[in-house]
């Protein structure tokens, strides 16, 4: 008897820990993709094509660049919505006065009050809400992880610096930190000071991180050990400013935080562990062309070929075309 009623117990445990996970949108007919404003401030939803009303999904939050906004973000979201393949709901605001000066708080107020429009009219995994963003925008990834520990349960924080606030900053979120060794914008000092935060925090063992040297087309990722289900990751790369790159197998960048948020965060942690990612295939662009280089060479399939600031090959080995992918980064698919 004493076995059974530990079973049943067991049981009603897991269907709990469902439901608190669940968000009131759940069973709802859902909001159409598009834009959509709160008081004067504006954000973009992005809703799985093939939403299921019962199903609990991911939230991603997307935060843009000084000068950019919301349509700089949308529809690609840093290259994580072609990795997540209708499988998340994503979400990219717009900033005040093109930043996110957060003064007052008034952006994280304005992520709260997304959050809550988002979670009464769709089905939201509370357990699986993350935050990602290139420069101003990584710099409120930081912010949100900071003051919202318990709503994010990972950030990964692209060449960002403390522009944004940190207010709280002293409970464990799943934390990367992607940042270049060339970076003359926001040194790249200033992203290990973000990441040296969540070092501490995230009760992490001291280990030494190697950075690729400046101009160096290697990226080196460093995997601390940290209290379960909040790691800490750190990838030095040989770039500039830049928010995404690529490797022979595409956008490094999107690819390790695809990993961060689906896998990462739940090794040696109680979460239950994610689905397989779907295809890796980029969304459809705009092609591009250009004369090949004075020395013939074209870059390999996946390749970059283009984007500011880039003074590599500029065009494509045969079989594949220089798409644009947005004002940083274009690739040869």
């Amino acid at each position: 008897m004493a076995s059974f009623s530990a079973i049943v117990l067991l049981l009603l445990s897991v269907s709990l820990r469902s439901v608190m996970a669940a968000t009131p949108g759940c069973g709802k007919a859902a909001p159409a993709s598009g834009t959509k404003s709160i008081g004067s401030r504006r954000y973009i939803l992005q809703v799985p094509a093939n939403y299921n009303p019962n199903k609990e999904y991911m939230l991603i939050f997307g935060f843009h660049w000084l000068n950019g906004n919301m349509n700089t973000v949308a529809p690609g979201y840093y290259g994580l919505r072609a990795l997540a393949g209708e499988s998340a709901i994503f979400v990219a605001p717009d900033g005040l006065n093109a930043g996110w000066a957060n003064n007052g708080g008034a952006d994280v107020t304005f992520v709260d009050q997304i959050l809550s429009e988002v979670q009464n009219s769709l089905c939201v995994d509370t357990t699986k809400r993350f935050a990602t963003g290139f420069s101003y925008g990584g710099a409120m990834s930081n912010a949100v992880a900071c003051a919202r520990p318990n709503i994010f349960r990972a950030v990964s924080v692209i060449a960002g610096a403390q522009l944004s606030g940190c207010s709280g900053g002293t409970t464990p979120v799943a934390y990367l930190g992607i940042h270049g060794s060339a970076d003359n914008v926001l040194p790249i000092a200033q992203g290990r000071a973000l990441r040296d935060r969540f070092l501490g925090v995230n009760k992490c063992q001291s280990k030494t991180a190697p950075e690729p040297s400046p101009g160096s087309s290697q990226h080196i990722k460093t995997e601390y050990s940290c209290s379960a289900g909040y790691p800490v990751w750190w990838i030095g790369h040989g770039g500039g400013h830049v928010g995404d790159a690529s490797d022979s197998q595409g956008n490094w960048m999107a690819r390790e935080t695809w990993d961060f948020f689906t896998r990462a965060i739940y090794d040696g942690g109680s979460a239950p562990p994610p689905t397989t990612p779907p295809s890796t295939t980029p969304p459809p662009s705009t092609p591009t062309s250009a004369p090949p280089p004075s020395g013939g060479q074209c870059s390999a399939k996946y390749g970059q070929c283009g984007g500011s600031g880039w003074t590599g090959p500029t065009c494509c080995q045969s079989g594949s075309t220089c798409n644009a992918q947005n004002q940083w980064y274009s690739q040869c698919i």
